[in-house]
């Protein structure tokens, strides 16, 4: 269940797409093919007083009707058709040329990928083909996005159970070292003016991209639209204990009430959504690997800390109280017994996951519920939370898997069990429950399943090699925050690999019906050369944020959620374009939505202060 980092050739992921990349020579700007636009327009961009052009651009040409058109070819990232065994890709109709990025062949064995043709590396300056990586050690061209899921984005080697988590951990962990030791190529940019506010120690979760059950804090519908926002406060990263540790996780990003709660490395404090004032604060030291809950529960969570993440702490987010602290049940198994730890929230239930022991808390009073027997042949290996705590459950040495609802006093209730050989990776929601998973010894999630209330198989979805991007930070069972589950409009929403489009990089917004499985839509971005990504669910719509790139801040886009079609909704500042840019410029910034503002917040940092540009950037 645990996922391996990539080459120290690449970047960790953790943000919301892959980090453009950056020549030795530092973040000069790119060639462009074609006329640059004026910044903040749009041809489809009602903010703007640009008429639109007669045919749309990254649209593909209409064919006439008639008896003897030819159906033209879907859109990148728009599967063909279900596929009917795990791992498998869809068929393309018969007579109909294959689309940008779809698979050449399809596999020729149960889960076995297709294989990419054999063709020569592409010519200096030039990108490489889509899905190709750059030689081991080198970086991709110039402006140029890995393909591949970065550290945490879906990855591990075959074999599961223990021995295959352990085998993850301990190479994460050499990762770490070489990525903190130079092996990477990022973009970085100035805080654009933005003023800086009183954050960690003296420096200066409405919706985020997960799903809209309350797993993840919802947004709360308010609303607060404008046209155009600016960067209204800033969070500088926190420095860092002295000491052996390049990188430090730090996880913890909840909405209450009118504040933005962070958990960083020395305290978990609330900052007001409107200027970034401290509302209040709780000192405590973390370990660079200490975990915390994503979600809250009637505003209340749990955080990991400790300096060996040996300890737990129940906080009232509302209120900003301390209700209880524990140490975790401990078998002394050294400094890095806790890291990897899993902790979830859900009514009034704790839950706290790690390698060889599970344990459950009454979240009002600190109560210890159950822990998990020693020598048990099925164990607790994550949990989720959420309207609902669930379960991942191993048996033998990983021989099998299983997701059960857990109820208060730890007691299983439904279960799911994978079928043979498939690994479950992410659950993306537990209301309706929506989970990722591998089949055929993959390196990336081949297949997404959907489940009714009682824990039976509804619906499934087959991932084509390569098709969608999954932005995943660490190994967590809950921690990928570009996927969308619209309870309301039963639909998943996903973000495509980036591919190369008229204008750049690309990527667009699929659409699924979780009844089905079959795909509803595709959204492309408004603006030519532009990331989109899913974001959360307002009103009944789907909002985007289309990236920042070199010659245009980010955009918040109004999706419908029947057509897919964008609107326009809120644009971020063009004075603010280098600082909304360089938050993202590792894969770090998460975009949380709350009450009409933008947070992107960072939830990883460096031993070597000169790769952290900031920890909160606000636009309001």
């Amino acid at each position: 269940m645990s996922q391996p980092p990539p080459p120290p050739s690449q970047p960790p992921s953790g943000g919301f797409g892959p980090p453009p990349e950056q020549p030795e020579d530092g973040p000069e700007q790119p060639e462009r093919s074609g006329q640059p636009e004026q910044a903040g327009q749009s041809p489809q961009d009602p903010l703007s007083k640009t008429p639109p052009p007669a045919d749309p651009p990254g649209q593909p040409p209409q064919t006439p009707p008639g008896p003897q058109a030819p159906p033209a070819p879907q859109p990148y990232g728009y599967p063909q058709q279900p596929p009917g065994q795990f791992g498998q890709a869809p068929q393309v109709p018969p007579g109909q040329p294959p689309s940008y990025g779809y698979p050449q062949q399809p596999p020729g064995q149960f889960g076995q990928p297709p294989q990419a043709p054999y063709g020569q590396p592409p010519a200096y300056g030039q990108p490489p083909a889509y899905g190709q990586q750059p030689a081991y050690g080198q970086p991709p061209a110039y402006g140029q996005y890995p393909t591949q899921p970065m550290y945490g984005g879906g990855v591990q080697p075959p074999g599961g159970g223990n021995k295959g988590k352990i085998l993850a951990i301990v190479a994460a962990v050499v990762a770490v070292l070489l990525v903190a030791g130079g092996g990477i190529w990022f973009l970085t940019g100035d805080d654009g003016g933005t003023e800086a506010k009183k954050g960690d120690k003296g420096t200066t979760r409405g919706g985020d991209g997960g799903s809209t059950d309350g797993s993840t804090g919802g947004d709360d519908g308010s609303g607060g639209h404008k046209d155009r926002v600016e960067a209204i406060w800033r969070v500088e990263a926190p420095k860092l204990p002295a000491g052996e540790d390049k990188i430090y996780e730090v996880p913890g990003t909840w909405t209450v009430g009118g504040n933005l709660v962070r958990a960083s490395v020395d305290s978990v404090t609330a900052y007001a959504a409107d200027s970034g004032e401290e509302a209040w604060s709780i000192d405590l030291v973390r370990g660079p690997r200490c975990a915390a809950a994503p979600d809250a529960s009637g505003d209340r969570t749990v955080v990991q800390w400790g300096r060996k993440c040996e300890k737990i702490m129940a906080i009232d987010l509302a209120k900003g109280k301390e209700l209880w602290r524990a140490d975790l049940p401990s078998e002394d198994r050294g400094a890095t017994e806790f890291n990897y730890t899993e902790m979830a929230v859900s009514g009034d239930t704790a839950a706290a996951a790690w390698i060889g022991d599970a344990v459950g808390y009454d979240l009002a009073t600190g109560k210890k519920l159950w822990q998990m027997e020693d020598g048990s042949e099925c164990q607790d290996r994550a949990y989720v939370g959420g309207k609902q705590l669930i379960a991942q459950i191993e048996c033998g040495f990983g021989d099998s898997q299983s997701l059960q609802s857990v109820r208060p006093d730890g007691k299983k209730g439904w279960e799911w069990k994978a079928p043979a050989g498939v690994e479950i990776k992410r659950v993306f929601s537990v209301d309706p429950v929506v989970i990722g998973v591998e089949a055929g010894g993959e390196y990336d999630l081949t297949d997404i399943m959907v489940l009714d209330d009682k824990g039976k198989l509804r619906a499934k979805i087959g991932l084509p090699k390569e098709r969608y991007w999954f932005s995943c930070g660490g190994i967590g069972l809950a921690d990928c925050h570009n996927v969308v589950v619209d309870k309301a409009n039963d639909a998943l929403y996903l973000q495509t690999n980036m591919h190369q489009g008229e204008g750049g990089s690309v990527s667009e917004i699929a659409a699924f019906d979780l009844a089905s499985g079959k795909s509803k839509w595709l959204s492309e971005p408004t603006e030519d050369g532009r990331q989109t990504t899913p974001l959360t669910v307002q009103d009944g719509r789907l909002l985007g944020y289309e990236q920042p790139n070199y010659e245009k801040p980010g955009l918040i886009t109004s999706i419908d959620p029947k057509t897919g079609k964008p609107t326009p909704y809120t644009r971020m500042p063009e004075e603010d374009m280098d600082a909304e840019r360089g938050m993202n410029s590792l894969g770090n910034g998460r975009p949380y939505w709350h009450d009409g503002r933008l947070f992107l917040v960072v939830h990883r940092f460096y031993q070597d202060s000169s790769l952290n540009e900031g920890s909160i950037l606000a636009f309001g």
